[in-house]
């Protein structure tokens, strides 16, 4: 199941995370529910595939490779809250990390300069959301984590807004003139016509990129979110 050197998205599983393609976030709950437990911090990671094929009916590596878009080592090695690593038999191993709940909040600005970047990963706290200052657009705190590229969440975004106003007669011509003008936006954004930032807001500073570099985290909203929270929890 190696894939070694193999970036996500040219492995082709990246894009198939969320945006509709609920059987990878399936794959990743029931590998979640089996590291859970489990008594040991690192799991070789060939067994747990195996445990995961049985579960969800797969018959062989094959099918449950092509449910992922492409192999278990290049989807274990993409997922920004899990770590790998080669034990002393070579073989492949990983962890989940855990959320840390002394963790403080966390506030990350990410610049996204081409499309490339836009292929990163974000494992997303329920708590957290995401900002998109020059629109002025949201989006929201979900029921569960979610594990996703920047670019479905954007086009998630989209498609919900599209949706929204799709042949309703009942809106008014203004409203949905503007939702249009916030839809051609994001549109944009997907093609990267100009860099822009990202701004990931987490109360439980919980949330992950993969590959985190490129990041700026503004410690002095940090520390006045945690001291807002600390004075909220006693209130």
């Amino acid at each position: 199941m190696g894939d070694e050197g193999v970036r996500p998205e040219a492995a082709g599983w990246v894009p198939r995370l969320g945006g509709g393609h609920q059987e990878v976030d399936r794959i990743l709950d029931e590998l979640e529910q089996i590291y859970a437990s489990q008594p040991n911090e690192w799991l070789v990671a060939d067994p747990i595939a195996s445990m995961v094929m049985r579960e969800e009916g797969y018959e062989d590596e094959d099918e449950l490779e092509d449910a992922l878009g492409g192999s278990w080592e290049a989807f274990l090695g993409g997922m920004p809250h899990i770590e790998v690593r080669r034990n002393a038999r070579d073989d492949l191993e990983f962890k989940v990390l855990k959320p840390d709940p002394d963790a403080p909040p966390r506030r990350l600005t990410l610049r996204v300069d081409s499309r490339d970047d836009l292929w990163r990963v974000l494992f997303k706290a329920p708590e957290a959301t995401i900002l998109i200052p020059h629109l002025e657009f949201e989006i929201g705190a979900d029921h569960k984590r979610r594990v996703d590229t920047l670019y479905n969440y954007i086009a998630a975004a989209e498609w919900n807004l599209s949706s929204h106003i799709r042949g309703r007669k009942d809106l008014a011509a203004e409203y949905v003139v503007a939702i249009s003008e916030t839809v051609e936006q994001l549109l944009g954004l997907l093609d990267v016509e100009q860099p822009f930032d990202l701004v990931l807001n987490d109360p439980a500073g919980a949330s992950i990129f993969k590959p985190d570099h490129g990041e700026e985290e503004a410690e002095a909203l940090a520390a006045e979110l945690a001291a807002l929270t600390a004075e909220e929890g006693g209130s």
